[in-house]
């Protein structure tokens, strides 16, 4: 890998952690149940969520130490920070813009553009921040067009909270995609670490 690949890959590096995705798309279907209208309930489903809780919580743990002994570390750049800065705030404005039932949608209607305006959101973020790949386009651009489709008319106040499921399914997809993007970019993780620097973009 030439210099300026490294360096592109370098600076790309804290942003395509994808086994971060794992907890994530675990716990945004769970807030969804969670969220249901005629949701489960006892002490079972309490047992349940807690349970997956505290599995999150380990895996979060491991995937640290995973990234920090196999990969190393990577200070990014100030310049890399603002660009982070400006992609969350488009990612939350995105969100909120197209989620927001008082402006471009109504609650009784047959979309889940809450789907449609996270599935945004991610593209927003990631052509921001890494540039968009191939696997982002075809997995958000399909959550994207699945919320757009008259087919969640029949689900009323769960609309949304149904919906939190495929879009934790698709963070994970794109999460593990992204790892693997980012295992091929710096070869096998037994193999040199990155180290701790500055990335140089």
């Amino acid at each position: 890998m030439d210099r300026k690949a490294l360096e592109s890959t370098a600076g790309n590096y804290p942003y395509l952690q994808g086994l971060w995705a794992l907890p994530m798309g675990i716990g945004i279907p769970l807030a969804g149940v969670t969220n249901l209208q005629d949701r489960p309930s006892g002490t079972w489903f309490v047992a349940i969520v807690g349970a997956c809780v505290v599995v999150c919580a380990v895996a979060c743990v491991g995937i640290a130490r995973y990234y920090r002994d196999n990969y190393g570390k990577v200070t990014p750049t100030r310049s890399r920070q603002i660009r982070h800065a400006a992609a969350v705030v488009a990612w939350v404005a995105t969100l909120f813009v197209g989620a927001n039932k008082y402006l471009l949608w109504s609650p009784d209607g047959p979309l889940c553009v809450y789907a449609s305006a996270f599935a945004a959101a991610m593209l927003v973020y990631y052509a921001i921040l890494v540039g968009l790949r191939r696997h982002h386009v075809v997995i958000w651009g399909a959550v994207l067009a699945a919320g757009l489709l008259p087919i969640w008319g029949g689900l009323g106040a769960d609309r949304d909270a149904l919906g939190m499921i495929p879009l934790g399914v698709a963070l994970i997809a794109s999460g593990l995609l992204d790892q693997r993007l980012l295992a091929r970019s710096f070869g096998h993780p037994t193999g040199p670490k990155l180290g701790a620097g500055h990335v140089a973009r």
